[in-house]
C-alpha cells in the first residue's frame, strides 16, 4: 500500500507527526513465537502495550482478564490468537473492500466533527500513525467476519433459552449486566500513559535523482466556484484510490488531463538539485511510494506520486520554533478533547469507533411465554429481556470462541521463543 501524506504534512509538520513514537518506537527485533510458520516480534508485543491499539483490537477474546493491564506473556498469547485467526481468515479467502474501510474512517470522523488532518493529529496523540490504523481496522473487520461466521452463527439462540437461563439466574441478572458492560469498557493502563515528546528536528532528503508521477485535473476558469467543487470531488476520489493500492499509472491514464496521461503521467527522472524550490520542499519530505494529497496550482489541482528516489542524504533539521509551539499546543487541546469524551463516556472508549457487543433484541416487542416462567416471572422478565440476551449471548459466544480457538492450536504448531 502507498503511504498516506496528510496534508499538514506537506507544510513542515510531517517531520513531527512522523516523528512521535508511533510505530517508529524501537525496540529488541527477537522472535517472540512462529505460529504456523508466522513470525511474531517482541516489538510487537510492546506496540500492543498501546492501550489505544488495545481498545482498537479488541475481540472480546478475554484472554487477559477483566479489570486488570496484561502481562507481556497474555500480550503474547493474545497476538498468537489473533495471527491463528488472520490465517484461517486467509485460508476462507474473506476479503475486505477497501471502499468499506475508507467510508468507516469518513464516517468517524464526520462523527466526531472533526477533520482529516485533526484525525491524523489524534492518532498521534496516541501514538499510532494513519496507515497503520487503517490496516488495523482492516484486519478488525476480517476478523469479525470472520469470528461471526465461526462463532455468532453456530450458536443460535431461542426465546426459550432465554427464559430458562433468566428463571435459574433471575436474581443475578442486573449484576451480570453490569459486569459484562463493565469488563467490556477499555483497559486502563496502570502505568502513565507516555505523552509524545515535540521533536526538534526532522528528517528531510536532499540530493540524488527523483522520478515524480503527477496526475492534473483543470479547473475551468469559466465557471471557476462550480468547476472547483467538482474538481475537489473527484480529485478526493483518485486520492482515496492511490493512496489504497491502485496503480498511480494507470490512474494517471485514466483520469490525468494533461499532456503526460498517457505515460502514466511520468515526469522521468529527475535531478534534485534541478528542481524549483516549491517541488523540492515536497519531495524532500517524501518516501519512495508516497502519495499526496490534491495541491492546490493556480487553474489545476496536482496529485503527485514518488515513484523512486536514488542517491539522496538524509539530513535532520531543526524545527522552527514557533511550529513546535503551534504543534504543542494543538496536541494538548486534542488530549484534552479525548479525555473530556472518555470521561463523559467510558464504557464506549470516548470517540473510539469499535462498539461494543449489545443486543439485537427490541426492548418493546411482546413476549411469547413458552411456558416455562409462571405469571410474575413473565412480567419481570419482560422488562429485563433486552439484558438476558445481552449477558446469554455474550457467554455464549465466548464459550463457543474459546472451544474453537483451542481447536485451531491443536491443529497448528506454535513455538514459543521467549
Amino acid at each position: 500500500m502507498k503511504r498516506i501524506i496528510p496534508a499538514f504534512v506537506l507544510i513542515l509538520l510531517s517531520g513531527v507527526w512522523a516523528a512521535l513514537p508511533c510505530r517508529g518506537e524501537v525496540y529488541s527485533d527477537r522472535v517472540a513465537a512462529v505460529v504456523n510458520g508466522s513470525v511474531i516480534l517482541v516489538s510487537d508485543i510492546h506496540r500492543h502495550k498501546n492501550p489505544f491499539i488495545r481498545n482498537l483490537v479488541d475481540l472480546g477474546l478475554n484472554i487477559v482478564p477483566p479489570g486488570k493491564w496484561p502481562t507481556e506473556k497474555e500480550i503474547l498469547d493474545e497476538l498468537i490468537v489473533i495471527r491463528l485467526l488472520e490465517q484461517e481468515a486467509d485460508k476462507s479467502g474473506i476479503k475486505i473492500e477497501e471502499a468499506e474501510v475508507d467510508s468507516t474512517i469518513e464516517s468517524i470522523i464526520k462523527r466526531n466533527k472533526i477533520t482529516h488532518d485533526q484525525f491524523v493529529l489524534h492518532l498521534a496523540v496516541n501514538r499510532l500513525n494513519y496507515s497503520d490504523y487503517r490496516e488495523l481496522m482492516k484486519r478488525q473487520f476480517k476478523l469479525r467476519k470472520l469470528m461471526q461466521r465461526e462463532v455468532a452463527q453456530k450458536m443460535p439462540l431461542s426465546e426459550a433459552d432465554a427464559q430458562e437461563y433468566f428463571k435459574e439466574n433471575r436474581n443475578r441478572i442486573d449484576e451480570q449486566f453490569k459486569e459484562l458492560q463493565q469488563s467490556l469498557a477499555p483497559s486502563r493502563s496502570l502505568e502513565p500513559t507516555a505523552q509524545p515528546e515535540i521533536p526538534t528536528h526532522e528528517t528531510i532528503y536532499t540530493g540524488g535523482k527523483i522520478r515524480l508521477k503527477q496526475i492534473t485535473l483543470k479547473i475551468d476558469p469559466a465557471e471557476r466556484q462550480k468547476s472547483k467543487a467538482n474538481v475537489a470531488a473527484k480529485a478526493k476520489r483518485i486520492f482515496q484510490e492511490a493512496s489504497t493500492g491502485a496503480d498511480f499509472g494507470q490512474l494517471a491514464k485514466k483520469y490525468s488531463e494533461d499532456n503526460l496521461a498517457g505515460s502514466g503521467g511520468d515526469l522521468g527522472i529527475m535531478d534534485y538539485k534541478d528542481l524549483v524550490p516549491n517541488l523540492q520542499n515536497l519531495v524532500q519530505r517524501m518516501k519512495k511510494g508516497d502519495v499526496t494529497p490534491p495541491l492546490g496550482a493556480g487553474q489545476a489541482v496536482i496529485i503527485f506520486h514518488l515513484a523512486d528516489a536514488t542517491g539522496r542524504q538524509e539530513k535532520k533539521i531543526p524545527i522552527p520554533q514557533a511550529v513546535r509551539k503551534r504543534y504543542e499546543q494543538e496536541l494538548e487541546k486534542r488530549r484534552k478533547e479525548i479525555e473530556a469524551k472518555r470521561s463523559a463516556n467510558p464504557e464506549r472508549g470516548g470517540d473510539d469507533p469499535d462498539l461494543r457487543p449489545g443486543t439485537d433484541t427490541d426492548k418493546s416487542a411482546p413476549v411469547k411465554n413458552m411456558g416455562i416462567l409462571n405469571t410474575d416471572e413473565a412480567k419481570e422478565y419482560a422488562k429485563a429481556r433486552h439484558k438476558v440476551y445481552f449477558v446469554l449471548t455474550n457467554k455464549t459466544r465466548e464459550a463457543r470462541a474459546k472451544q474453537w480457538i483451542e481447536e485451531l492450536k491443536r491443529n497448528s504448531i506454535i513455538e514459543i521463543k521467549i
